[in-house]
């Protein structure tokens, strides 16, 4: 019998909410290069904004995670431990994207700049609702009341947003009919050309794959010490949290 797999529940769960986190008119007008360098630069900067927040969140989640006092040489990494170096991949991932956002943005000539106040910040009303609820989740990022993998509600949060990323722009690129010359696209060629190969590449697949396989392995892990009826329990704990990741990745998308 394979061994349990949680995020294959989590996307059997609500496939129409997922549907809509994945599919838009926004991402559909990108990939052809129909959107033009004002909407496409307004989105990328509350993307970039998004940025920040993921890094603050992983800051959280850091903070509570604990790793093995005593180790031996060729011992295999716990879960705990596995999800460290991703969590170092991914910050280094993202680091990586925010410049590479700025210095292609820079290339095509759009503006990834929000009006600041005063103070130096942008209003919270300037931004996408959907960033605005990304905010709120990766600040909620906190260790579980549970002992037992007390890191699975934030890895699930981190996990999903990746993966709707993932398929979304996957879905935009599959929905390509304009054959073109890119340069005459309305944003230039950015997004043909540059950003959604980015947001495909294999390297980009792998590492979403990474961080579901650390969640299932050790999910599984539980379920096998614990009983079966365990998976019912580790399933609640993350079904609200995955609702907010489909809710917050749908308005994430601006309406056109």
């Amino acid at each position: 019998m394979s061994s349990y797999s949680l995020t294959k529940q989590l996307l059997a769960t609500d496939e129409e909410g997922y549907k809509k986190a994945t599919q838009s008119e926004f991402l559909k007008l990108a990939a052809n290069g129909q959107l033009s360098k004002d909407v496409l630069g307004r989105w990328l900067a509350n993307d970039r904004l998004y940025i920040h927040s993921y890094c603050r969140g992983l800051g959280l989640l850091l903070s509570f995670l604990r790793y093995p006092e005593n180790v031996r040489r060729g011992q295999d990494p716990d879960a705990a431990t596995k999800l460290l170096d991703w969590i170092v991949g991914a910050l280094v991932n993202i680091r990586r994207e925010e410049n590479f956002f700025i210095d292609t943005a820079a290339e095509y000539g759009i503006e990834i700049n929000l009006e600041t106040q005063a103070n130096g910040q942008v209003a919270e009303s300037t931004k996408l609702e959907g960033l605005r609820r990304w905010e709120a989740l990766f600040q909620s990022v906190a260790r579980a009341e549970s002992d037992v993998l007390p890191w699975l509600e934030a890895a699930v949060v981190y996990w999903g947003t990746e993966k709707c990323y993932l398929d979304a722009w996957s879905w935009a690129k599959a929905q390509l009919t304009v054959q073109e010359d890119p340069s005459k696209d309305a944003d230039g060629g950015a997004v043909r050309k540059e950003f959604i190969n980015n947001w495909t590449c294999k390297e980009f697949v792998e590492f979403v794959d990474d961080l579901g396989r650390i969640i299932d392995e050790a999910v599984a892990k539980e379920v096998e010490k614990m009983g079966e009826d365990f998976k019912v329990e580790l399933f609640k704990r993350v079904e609200g949290k995955w609702q907010d990741v489909l809710q917050a990745e749908e308005v994430f998308w601006p309406t056109i």
